[in-house]
């Protein structure tokens, strides 16, 4: 469940870009029909539904992406955010040498508990509300075809999605009842009834992003506008400040939106009152544009950038060199279990690292397991791995940059099971004589990166800052 959590994450920081680029596009297209704006919310839909995408050297979508690892990062594709973000998520969560436990695996489940919650009071406050209204119009009258009345409606909408009814108050004016029935045969020949529930459900899931929240409401208001604007396209003045009428008196008492039908001066009247007064045909020219930019933003927005493809890099590998059998229980192992070669990065595009010489790679695996030999007890097998990312030194010493990993493991029945480890960049120095002048890794917190960079290599440096890459 953990790992759907964080893909629906990784979904919806890509959907918030969107968002954002539909809440501007909205403001330049404001001429434009306003079935394109609902049409651009249709294009967020789809982002925020489908689990993959494709790549386009035309992509605009920043490369945001949340890291699960060694060493965890979230990344919002602005580099002066991620300057503060990164940080501070590599301080608070990354887990230090020999602790038992990585604290964002256990702040992940923590969270993903909490969204199936959320998920679970959203959906039944949504089923309890559409049983009640369902129950309240259970007597309701045909007035002809899927058109009701009822005493207990106090203002009209559509319920249903399969087979939709149009529910009207016994009270209504003659006059507002015309308009209000086209307006909602608008809704249900725009398949409208389907729409506001489809975004209803995707808000359900991304319900702990409040952008989403900004836009489902953009997007039901957008829904009212153009199915105004399809039922006063052909009326002529008189004929729209009736209208207009309508939607005054079918809002006044009503204290909140419906959550499931389409409601009938349910939401945003004042704009939609200013929107059928100043309602022009537009142009084709207009029409044009706003088409454009529908593809545009499809374009741009739903397709990432080459070579940025959502996949989770795996963590490096654990090589253990020749299988040794586990002493029995309650004794201790005659030597650490050694890795035998180093683990090579699988990402194509790193550069090749230098050869490590066999004399050389002992004495790093000695050193890294002497240097966390506190961290094994006994009856335990303490392993380590390393990427030689470069070397420098010349007769009277050597340097060596490194990615280390080591964990601890402890046997249960011939079961081994993860009791610590760490993974970091690491510089190690050693003399001719092959003893170990220093030792360095990075500090914790906002000085990590600083610390790698004064101290490797430049080239050596962004590897080992990219280390989720081996």
């Amino acid at each position: 469940m953990s790992a759907v959590f964080l893909k629906v994450v990784q979904m919806s920081l890509s959907a918030s870009w969107m968002v954002l680029a539909v809440l501007v596009l909205r403001r330049c297209l404001r001429r434009a029909p306003k079935w394109v704006n609902v049409l651009l919310w249709g294009i967020v839909a789809v982002r925020l539904a489908c689990p993959f995408s494709f790549e386009s050297a035309l992509s605009l979508m920043p490369r945001a992406s949340v890291t699960v690892g060694p060493r965890p990062a979230i990344r919002t594709g602005v580099a002066a955010l991620d300057r503060v973000i990164a940080p501070a998520v590599s301080s608070a969560l990354t887990p230090a040498p020999g602790a038992s436990a990585d604290p964002l695996q256990i702040w992940i489940a923590v969270l993903a508990a909490v969204w199936l919650a959320g998920m679970a009071a959203i959906a039944l406050y949504v089923a309890v509300s559409y049983g009640r209204l369902r129950y309240r119009v259970r007597e309701a009258v045909r007035l002809r075809g899927n058109i009701y009345q009822s005493e207990r409606v106090d203002a009209p909408f559509v319920l249903g999605v399969v087979r939709p009814r149009i529910y009207l108050p016994y009270h209504m004016d003659g006059r507002d009842q015309g308009h209000v029935i086209a307006h909602e045969q608008a809704h249900l020949r725009r398949g409208d009834q389907l729409w506001k529930p489809l975004g209803l459900l995707l808000l359900t899931v991304h319900w702990f992003n409040p952008l989403l929240w900004l836009a489902y409401g953009r997007l039901c208001r957008d829904i009212e506008l153009a199915c105004d604007e399809k039922v006063i396209r052909g009326l002529g003045n008189e004929d729209r400040a009736d209208y207009m009428q309508a939607l005054v008196a079918c809002s006044v008492g009503r204290r909140r939106a419906a959550v499931c039908p389409l409601a009938f001066g349910e939401i945003g009247v004042k704009e939609r009152v200013k929107s059928v007064m100043n309602y022009k045909k537009p142009t084709f020219w207009v029409i044009l544009l706003a088409v454009v930019a529908c593809v545009v933003l499809a374009v741009c927005f739903l397709t990432d950038p080459v070579g940025d493809k959502d996949s989770a890099p795996a963590d490096a590998a654990v090589s253990t060199g020749e299988n040794t059998p586990a002493e029995p229980s309650g004794t201790a192992p005659k030597a650490p279990v050694q890795t035998a070669e180093p683990v090579e990065p699988e990402t194509p595009d790193q550069p090749a690292q230098p050869e490590e010489d066999p004399a050389l790679d002992a004495a790093i695996t000695a050193a890294v397991l002497d240097h966390y030999a506190d961290s094994a007890g006994a009856g335990q097998l303490h392993v380590e791995s390393h990427v030689l990312l470069a070397q420098e030194g010349d007769a009277e010493r050597v340097t060596a940059y490194l990615l280390v990993l080591q964990e601890v493991f402890r046997t249960d029945d011939g079961t081994l099971t993860v009791e610590n480890g760490s993974y970091v960049p690491t510089a190690i120095t050693f003399r001719a004589d092959g003893t170990v002048e220093e030792y360095w890794e990075p500090g914790d917190g906002s000085s990590y990166a600083e610390d790698i960079r004064s101290k490797f290599p430049a080239e050596a440096a962004e590897e080992a800052l990219n280390d989720q890459a081996y």
